[in-house]
């Protein structure tokens, strides 16, 4: 019943959206992202953990931490939310991470819109993206730190972490906060401090186009990157920050293996 509900508004949002006048480009492009956030909120539901025990609300994957010990998807209750699901590690740098950001094969297509960015994508055992309004709901309730881990295709660690991560509310175009960088990728993220978030429907860079487009991802644009984390997966060499970059790392023309980005309280 739910499925029938959710295409049904489908149907009639591509409707609405495009009546007789329809771009063929766009009309793919969005077609595919309305589905894909048909699966992905359908299959997210599937996979979450029964074990938190009846009545539990924790607020994030470190509270969480106190009872649990098993990586996996969890619901968590953030202030002012009737929940939501995350991925939590337990094992990593004594656990209690929350994250919101993996990529390991390029089977998920980060190049999306606004809405997809807004509300989430992808599986959370596998390749996804969290979702802004989610990131913003768990980061205004206390102080976060931030921790960035990139694989290269030879296997090669490295990281970045940042004291202070924030993303404020949608009005806001989704704003940045990120300081406080230690590490051994060197701070290639540190400079996106400050500014909107930028998809391919919505520019909110400083750059005089749209530096979603041109570097084909979503992301926290300035004039434009030197991280570029949710581009294009291109498995290594790739055009000059198109790719999974971290420039401090590796350049703008190496498009990385693997990342993901997590959250605890600081």
């Amino acid at each position: 019943m739910h499925m029938d509900l959710l295409l049904t508004a489908f149907l009639l949002s591509f409707v609405q959206s495009y009546g007789k006048e329809i771009n063929k480009e766009k009309c793919v492009r969005d077609v595919a992202d309305k589905v894909a956030n048909l699966i992905t909120e359908t299959t997210n539901q599937c996979l979450v953990s029964s074990s938190t025990g009846f009545g539990a609300r924790p607020s994030d994957c470190g509270e969480l931490r106190k009872s649990e010990n098993k990586s996996g998807v969890y619901k968590i209750y953030p202030d002012g939310t009737s929940g939501f699901n995350v991925y939590c590690d337990m094992k990593s740098f004594g656990g209690g991470w929350t994250l919101f950001q993996r990529r390991t094969n390029g089977f998920v297509g980060f190049y999306r819109d606004w809405p997809s960015y807004k509300n989430g994508f992808g599986n959370l055992k596998e390749d996804f993206w969290l979702g802004n309004e989610y990131l913003n709901k768990l980061t205004e309730q206390g102080y976060y730190k931030l921790r960035i881990d990139m694989w290269d295709f030879d296997n090669n660690h490295r990281y970045a972490i940042y004291n202070t991560f924030v993303v404020k509310n949608e009005m806001s175009g989704y704003k940045l906060e990120v300081t406080g960088y230690t590490g051994n990728a060197g701070d290639s993220f540190g400079g996106q401090n400050g500014y909107k978030f930028t998809t391919r429907d919505r520019d909110n860079d400083a750059y005089g186009g749209n530096c979603a487009e041109l570097y084909k991802g979503g992301w926290w644009y300035s004039r434009c990157h030197s991280a570029n984390l949710n581009g294009k997966y291109l498995k290594g060499k790739s055009a000059y920050g198109v790719g999974v970059n971290w420039s401090n790392w590796k350049g703008y023309s190496y498009s990385l293996k693997a990342t993901r980005m997590m959250i605890r309280r600081a």
